[in-house]
């Protein structure tokens, strides 16, 4: 039988308590008045609930972390005092913000107060899920909460719709007395939102907000999941509805190995995305839950196959539920490094990268589990360090897994200490740099020249006295010097003495015998040269643009941009070519000689020209009208024509299409207007490309911005229709509803296209016909249906990418399975046909993306599109 303890209301400094308005296991929760007469919440954590004194102090320790961090995010309740009381029990207390009332909002009334939290809205909602833009916006907001307080070492360890309050209408992160140090294993938390790993880690939290998310979005408890709700949005709101739903599984995944996304900044991004309409890109994926549910249909064909291949099956009886999880079977690891002696590290959270020290190598032979995944950090004075994830393999069970760390040097200088280089030689401090004790001798540079395949008359080797012996050392010029220098940094840097911020400078000696030189050295004034390695004295510059929001271009490479000044920081000094670029405006470019740690201010004054606005329609160069489609990116109206193509054709000497390849008669008064057909992808590639190069060197487009053909997606857009969002276009086509251009019906309607022959159709055309020549699409597109095929820029099977994708039909498709909306027609990239064109967009650059590392193990779960059994 549970005691009832009886304790006296606490005694709050400058606040009366008024009433006891929640409680559990971990605290109770008072409504106080301040000395202001502001209402206030406080949580009461009592010394007599915790098992020891040790698990308190701890507890108490990351409230007092957490109070100033608090106020610095709007996800986070505000705790606006933290104290204890030691009489006559002892406890601790801390004041916060008060939430909404659940009926009144913010007119509180202290006797019939009862906070509005995440759990009364659903209890409120009857079983029914929330507003999915609503759970999009509270979920990016507590997963932004989350990051924050992960990013300063703490977790919350117990995220549930009770701990969520609402103050002004805005969700937060409350019933923060369970916050504390990551890492922490001391099981805290509620059955269901807890993850099968555990609680006490930010990858704890993510999934508990997971759970969250799964019943404010299903109207169902977190115990049920994954469980299909009896009904979902319907209209527009249910393509947002079904990728929310594909986030919180891959949250929930409960096999961690497999979780795309278990970082709060991570999910917080990928609902930010959803929230705006964006499309997010994934590292492996997960089937959606409900990826074509069909309201008071059932499930269609295409519903029935993602469902068949997604964590729901199961659920939903289509395949036989899986057998229970077998005990973790006890496996061996031993770690090794070269050299011997480095600390070795687990890394127990990937945001933060803590750790702890589990051994030094070579380790003793340390438990693990088969299958577990563990990341390790190897740390030596004077190497690089190295980390390294590994899964254990089955066969550890029997013989220890050996995790073999090979070292790399790394003894950059350090300031006001001596250093030797990779060559073995030696410099002494100087002025916050290092210089060389002596000239470059004929080792070093022996070395140099073998490395290099310089000849040997570049250098001449001399005899000096230098500090009271003879040295030999080499005479040169200063551009050899200098060469040197520049390979002493790049070999520096590969073998770990040096880094990307070092630079070296030659230093002459004028104080030598110069009656040993050679005729030519003495005439070309060689010398000895000692080394001087410094950090490069970047420079900074801080830029601006009037209008505001330009693109500023370092050398060609994007700096950013902004509504306000930018600064641009550690700029190598020397000569620099700076341009800022915006849409609407003429680029203006300026050549500028950097000194040593100069700061510039520049402004940076456009003048308004013909060039693309990506949001407003335009006409190119070319005369091809471009008009906005979606987020960052235009579309032509019009299928490429001839015309554009000969432009292009005899500005690179490449191949026209000849009227052999033509499928018609000349036509002296429009066959120019026609669309160019027999036409490859690899070709209509290239016309995007030199059309993009032609129109950024006439100042037509900014840097930014790129001619290129549609992906499979963005032409589904064009043609004003939906498909199943990050699937493969051989998949879509497989799943493609039966619905034409014009609707259901069969034969076409009379103007619905240039198509092929077809019974009880005619369109007026034997081949293809001018653009233009029938009506557009609601999107103000011509010829998506009909006259030329296009190309699309996308593969048409992740597995397979030897085929491209042609979209739309052409003036010979006739057949109805060739003019659905969805169907498509692979071809390799370089096929042409009198019925293949293309139609260009105008887009944004993506942003550049760090490359994995190759080497890197690529898992079945880790491929973007893996078999696809039926």
């Amino acid at each position: 039988m549970p005691t009832t303890r009886i304790r006296p209301d606490p005694t709050i400094p400058d606040h009366e308590v008024l009433r006891r308005i929640g409680g559990g296991a971990y605290g109770e929760v008072w409504l106080a008045r301040g000395v202001t007469g502001a209402l206030r919440a406080v949580k009461i954590l009592w010394r007599e609930d915790f098992d020891d004194e040790r698990t308190f102090e701890r507890e108490f320790e990351g409230i007092l972390k957490y109070e100033p961090l608090s106020r610095d995010h709007p996800g986070l309740v505000n705790v606006l005092h933290v104290g204890r009381c030691e009489e006559p029990k002892s406890f601790y207390y801390y004041v916060m913000e008060l939430g909404d009332d659940v009926t009144t909002g913010g007119d509180i009334n202290p006797i019939e107060y009862e906070a509005r939290t995440l759990r009364t809205d659903v209890q409120r909602a009857g079983g029914k899920p929330l507003d999915t833009g609503f759970c999009i916006e509270v979920g990016q907001l507590l997963a932004e909460g989350l990051h924050h307080l992960h990013e300063h070492g703490l977790a919350h360890r117990d995220v549930k719709p009770s701990n969520v309050i609402f103050v002004n209408g805005k969700a937060k992160l409350a019933d923060i007395g369970l916050v504390a140090a990551r890492g922490q294993r001391t099981f805290v938390g509620t059955e269901g939102f807890v993850p099968p790993e555990g609680p006490g880690s930010a990858r704890a939290d993510v999934y508990s907000l997971g759970k969250v998310l799964y019943e404010v979005a299903t109207g169902k408890d977190r115990l049920d999941f994954p469980e299909l709700p009896d009904s979902i949005p319907s209209g527009t709101d249910r393509k947002q509805w079904l990728a929310l739903n594909q986030i919180i599984c891959e949250v929930c995944e409960p096999h961690v190995s497999r979780r795309s996304i278990s970082s709060a900044g991570e999910l917080a991004k990928a609902l930010e995305l959803l929230r705006q309409g964006k499309r997010r890109r994934r590292r492996r994926p997960v089937a959606g839950m409900l990826t074509a549910l069909i309201l008071g249909g059932g499930l269609a064909w295409g519903g029935w196959q993602a469902a068949h291949q997604g964590p729901w099956a199961e659920t939903l009886g289509l395949v036989p539920p899986a057998p229970p999880a077998a005990a973790p079977l006890k496996a061996f690891i031993k770690v090794t490094s070269n050299p011997d002696g480095a600390d070795v590290i687990e890394i127990v959270d990937e945001i933060s990268g803590a750790g702890e020290l589990i051994g030094r190598t070579p380790t003793e032979v340390l438990d693990s589990y088969v299958g577990e995944e563990i990341s390790l950090r190897i740390l030596r004075d004077g190497y690089q360090p190295y980390e390294v994830t590994v899964k254990v393999p089955a066969s550890a069970a029997e013989e220890p897994l050996v995790v073999s760390a090979p070292l790399k040097v790394y003894s950059p200088p350090a300031a006001d200490e001596p250093w030797n280089d990779q060559l073995g030689e030696d410099y002494r401090p100087l002025d916050g740099a290092h210089e060389s004790v002596r000239p470059v001798g004929e080792a070093a540079w022996l070395t140099y020249l073998a490395a290099t395949e310089r000849p040997a008359k570049v250098g001449q080797i001399i005899e000096i006295e230098d500090g009271g012996r003879k040295d030999k050392v080499v005479a040169t010029s200063k551009a050899e010097a200098a060469a040197y220098c520049e390979w002493l940094v790049e070999t520096g840097v590969e073998q770990g003495y040096l880094t990307g911020d070092h630079e070296a400078l030659p230093r002459f000696v004028d104080d030598f015998p110069k009656n040993k030189l050679n005729g030519a050295a003495k005439k070309d004034g060689w010398k000895p040269f000692r080394v001087l390695v410094r950090r490069i004295p970047y420079g900074r510059i801080m830029v601006e643009s009037h209008p505001p929001g330009a693109e500023f271009y370092l050398d060609g490479v994007s700096q950013g941009s902004g509504s306000g000044p930018l600064l641009i920081e550690q700029v190598q000094p020397g000569k620099i070519e700076l341009m800022a670029s915006l849409e609407g405006y003429k680029s203006e470019t300026r050549r500028i000689d950097l000194k040593p740690s100069e700061t510039l201010d520049l402004t940076f004054d456009l003048e308004p020209n013909m060039s693309v606005v990506i949001t407003e329609p335009w006409e190119n160069s070319l005369g091809m009208q471009m008009v906005p489609v979606g987020d960052g990116w235009m579309a032509s109206i019009w299928e490429t024509r001839r015309a554009d193509f000969r432009e292009y054709a005899e500005a690179m000497g490449e191949r026209m299409p000849s009227p052999a390849d033509w499928p018609f008669e000349a036509d002296a008064n429009g066959d120019e207007l026609h669309p160019v057909v027999s036409v490859s992808r690899d070709e209509a590639e290239a016309f995007c490309r030199w059309l993009t190069d032609k129109e950024q060197d006439e100042d037509r487009l900014t840097r930014s911005l790129e001619y290129r053909l549609p992906t499979d997606a963005e032409w589904t857009q064009l043609a004003g229709s939906d498909e199943l969002p990050d699937f493969s276009p051989a998949k879509r086509d497989r799943l493609k509803p039966k619905v034409f251009f014009w609707g259901r019906g069969w034969p076409p309607p009379a103007g619905a296209g240039n198509l092929g022959e077809v019974p009880g159709f005619a369109d007026g055309f034997a081949a293809t016909a001018p653009v233009g020549s029938f009506a557009a699409n609601q999107a103000g597109l011509y010829d998506i249906c009909g006259n030329a095929q296009e190309w699309v820029s996308d593969p048409y099977s992740r597995l397979n990418p030897d085929n491209g994708v042609l979209r739309g039909g052409g003036w010979r498709s006739s057949r109805d399975e060739n003019l659905y909306i969805g169907s498509r027609n692979p071809q390799p990239p370089d096929a042409t046909d009198p019925t293949y064109g293309f139609r260009v967009v105008l887009a944004k650059k993506p942003a550049e993306v760090e490359e994995e590392d190759p080497e890197e193990e690529n898992t079945p779960e880790e491929q973007e599109d893996g078999p696809d059994p039926d």
